[in-house]
């Protein structure tokens, strides 16, 4: 399937794909495009409607112009647990789109008759949730009281650490890089300053926990975070004994689970997944995995408490559950700047100030 024109453009089916019918949808400024035969599996519930969601497709980069494949993520029959997905990276762009193209390759159709595959999902894309604070939440109290996170295992899924940062100079007793990235460093930034803001040593810039012990899971590259990468990530975190996994990063929620949210049901028994709301700044915006039902979901306010601009809010779309759970300051937050990230503003050499629900959420 090909899409030419401006607009909604023209359907033209690809090879094998000349009498196929194909069921064009322009809802909320997103077009849909679904093939006759990929509509029972779409009502079984066997595929992701995300797979045909055109608009999306081409946000995340999975468009011809850019790639000949688009990644999926399976779920097996089995506990419902992580180690249930098999991530596969090599469906054809036209089989993905096009759904059963007997000229795309083999992969979708092995698939589909497999008895055991119990859904195809798109590998979406997730975004790290950018947009005085320890005393603002009371936490020079809780140090007082012994509270310092000693003993706990925090596992950072995002952008990488700088782990060689003064600020955070033997916190990270372990490392994982689950993208495609050339080396494991904080390219971006933004994972630096999530894991500073929870165990950070640094004086004026100290932590909320600055005795605890980092676990830092690459999960995130400048353009994005694969599902995939997010899953893996989630599941490492666990292995390694993590108390609590921040997640500080988020997609646009569809009714039901996504792959990542059902990662967050599962394992929640295990570990807490604490999870950005998102950075909207509107009504019915909670991102994903900030929706599932066992994840708290983090809101920001700002400096005096109230609820910031950009903070997305509830409730949760399909059940209209009372989303974000708390709320955290998260703007305008000053700490440890990653010698190789290029996001938020720099405030000194060792410094950067950011905003965002991913600033609140490791409060």
């Amino acid at each position: 399937m090909a899409l030419r024109g401006g607009g909604v453009g023209e359907v033209v089916a690809g090879p094998g794909r000349e009498h196929q019918v194909f069921r064009t949808v322009l809802a909320g400024g997103r077009l849909h495009v679904v093939p006759q035969d990929a509509v029972p599996a779409l009502e079984s519930g066997k595929l992701d409607p995300r797979l045909f969601d055109v608009t999306g497709l081409v946000d995340a980069g999975y468009d011809d112009a850019r790639r000949d494949s688009v990644p999926v993520v399976v779920t097996r029959d089995g506990d419902g647990r992580t180690s249930a997905l098999e991530v596969r990276r090599e469906l054809p762009l036209a089989g993905a789109v096009a759904a059963l193209a007997p000229k795309s390759g083999a992969a979708f159709p092995e698939l589909l008759a497999d008895p055991g595959v119990r859904k195809v999902w798109l590998d979406g894309v997730m975004r790290p949730s950018l947009d005085r604070s320890t005393e603002q939440i009371g936490a020079p109290a809780a140090w007082e009281a012994g509270y310092t996170g000693a003993g706990v295992k925090v596992a950072v899924l995002d952008t990488g650490v700088d782990d060689e940062h003064p600020e955070l100079a033997g916190r990270e007793v372990a490392r994982a890089d689950f993208t495609d990235s050339a080396e494991h460093v904080d390219d971006v930034g933004h994972g630096t300053h999530v894991a500073a803001t929870i165990a950070s040593t640094g004086g004026a810039h100290r932590g909320v926990a600055p005795d605890a012990e980092l676990l830092d899971g690459k999960v995130c590259v400048l353009d994005g975070c694969a599902e995939s990468w997010i899953l893996a990530g989630m599941q490492w975190a666990v292995e390694q004994g993590a108390a609590v996994v921040n997640l500080g990063l988020g997609g646009t929620d569809t009714p039901g689970l996504d792959p990542v949210e059902e990662a967050v049901e599962s394992l929640s028994d295990r570990a807490l997944f604490v999870v950005a709301a998102g950075n909207s700044g509107r009504p019915g915006t909670i991102g994903s995995p900030g929706s599932a039902d066992s994840a708290p979901t983090v809101g920001a306010v700002d400096r005096r408490d109230g609820l910031a601009p950009f903070s997305s809010r509830g409730p949760s779309l399909g059940d209209s559950a009372v989303k974000p759970d708390v709320t955290a300051p998260g703007a305008d937050v000053v700490t440890a700047r990653s010698r190789h990230g290029i996001e938020g503003t720099p405030v000194d050499e060792g410094h950067v100030s950011m905003s965002g629900t991913s600033m609140a959420t490791p409060r």
